[in-house]
C-alpha cells in the first residue's frame, strides 16, 4: 500500500515514516525543502517536492497513493504562515487533491482541545481543519493527541531549559492543568496501525500516554531527571500576557507565546488506557524515557530563552 505523508521531515513524521516501513507499506513524502529528505536512507522513500498551500504540487503527489496522514500544522503563527492559511487552508488543499485522486483513507492529525471557539486561535484553527475533513466527503480518521515526547521535542527541552538555567521556574497559574504525554513513537504506531483500519473510519480519537501529570509534575519530574532541585514560581496568567506579548515582538521563537498562555486551562488528557482499547498496545511511560533532556545545557537554555532552538536538540 502506498501512504502518502505530509510533513514527513518533521518531529512526529520521521517517526511515522520508520513505523509505516516497519508495517512494509511504500511511502511516498511531501518534503517543502529539498535536501531535508536526506535523513532518510537512499531510496528507501519515494519523495515528492511541494507545500500544502500549492493546490498544484499537491495534486501531483497523489497519483497511485491509498492512503494519506497528514501531520503538517504550526503552534506559532508568523505574519506570512497563519494558522487559518496552514491549519485550516492546509488541511483543506491537502483532502481536495486526496479526493481527486480517490485516495481510500485520509488520516488527520489534529490536538486534544481542539474547539469551536474563536478565543482560542490555534485550537479553533485544528477544529477548523478537522471541519474540512469531516466535509471533504473522503473516508477518514481524525486523531487528537495530547503533547508528545522524544528526542527533538521542542516542549519538554523548552522546560529543561529553564530548568537548567534558574534556579526558580516560571509557572503560569496554578500550574495544575493535566497533560497525557504520548511518546512520538506511539504516536507513529498508532498512525501505522491505522491506516489499515476500517473500523476508524469517520471516528475521531482522542490519545494519550499512560500518565496524567500536572505541569507542575512535569518540572519536577525534569528536575529530577537532570539531578536539580528546582522551586517554581507561581505567576497569575494575566500578569504575563503583557510582557510575553512584548517578547513575541522582538523574538522570533519565544519560549511561549500569548495564544499558549490562553490554553493554559484547557484540558490536555484523554480517556485512561485509550491506545491499548484502540490500538491493542501499551505507551510508554514518560519517567524514565526523557534522557533526551540531559543533552540540554546552561547555554542551550539562553538560547532557547531567546528565541533559538539549537539544532543538535531540534534540527527541523
Amino acid at each position: 500500500m502506498l501512504v502518502l505523508v505530509t510533513g514527513a521531515t518533521g518531529f512526529l513524521g520521521r517517526a511515522v515514516v520508520r513505523e509505516l516501513q516497519e508495517h512494509h507499506h511504500r511511502v511516498r513524502c511531501l518534503v517543502h525543502t529539498p535536501g531535508s529528505e536526506r535523513l532518510f536512507p537512499d531510496r528507501s522513500v519515494e519523495v515528492h517536492y511541494g507545500s500544502v498551500i500549492d493546490p498544484a504540487a499537491l495534486a501531483g503527489s497523489m497519483y497511485d497513493v491509498e492512503v494519506v496522514i497528514h501531520l503538517v500544522g504550526i503552534i506559532r503563527k508568523s505574519r506570512n504562515l497563519t494558522y487559518d492559511l496552514i491549519n485550516r487552508q492546509g488541511v483543506a488543499n491537502v483532502a481536495a487533491a486526496a479526493k481527486e485522486a480517490g485516495v481510500k483513507h485520509f488520516i488527520q492529525v489534529s490536538a486534544i482541545g481542539a474547539t469551536n471557539d474563536v478565543n482560542y486561535t490555534y485550537l479553533y484553527s485544528k477544529w477548523k481543519g478537522e471541519q474540512e475533513v469531516i466535509n471533504s466527503g473522503l473516508p477518514y480518521t481524525i486523531i487528537r493527541p495530547s503533547i508528545m515526547f522524544g528526542e527533538g521535542d521542542e516542549f519538554l527541552d523548552t522546560l529543561a531549559g529553564l530548568v537548567k538555567t534558574t534556579p526558580v521556574v516560571p509557572v503560569a497559574g496554578s500550574g495544575r492543568n493535566r497533560f497525557q504525554p504520548i511518546a512520538v513513537a506511539d504516536m507513529a504506531k498508532c498512525l501505522a496501525l491505522a491506516v489499515d483500519r476500517e473500523d476508524l473510519k469517520g471516528k475521531t480519537v482522542e490519545i494519550g500516554g499512560p500518565d496524567q501529570l500536572s505541569y507542575n509534575g512535569l518540572i519536577t519530574l525534569i528536575s529530577r531527571t537532570l539531578g536539580k532541585r528546582r522551586f517554581r514560581l507561581h505567576v497569575p496568567t494575566w500578569m504575563m500576557y503583557l510582557p510575553t506579548a512584548m517578547i513575541q515582538k522582538v523574538v522570533a521563537r519565544p519560549p511561549i507565546t500569548t495564544d499558549q498562555l490562553k490554553m493554559i486551562s484547557i484540558r490536555n488528557v484523554a480517556e485512561p488506557g485509550i491506545v491499548e482499547e484502540t490500538f491493542g498496545f501499551t505507551p510508554r511511560a514518560l519517567e524514565g524515557n526523557i534522557d533526551f533532556v540531559r543533552s540540554v545545557g546552561f547555554w542551550d537554555g539562553i538560547k532557547i530563552a531567546l528565541g533559538f532552538m539549537p539544532a543538535h536538540l531540534r534540527d527541523h
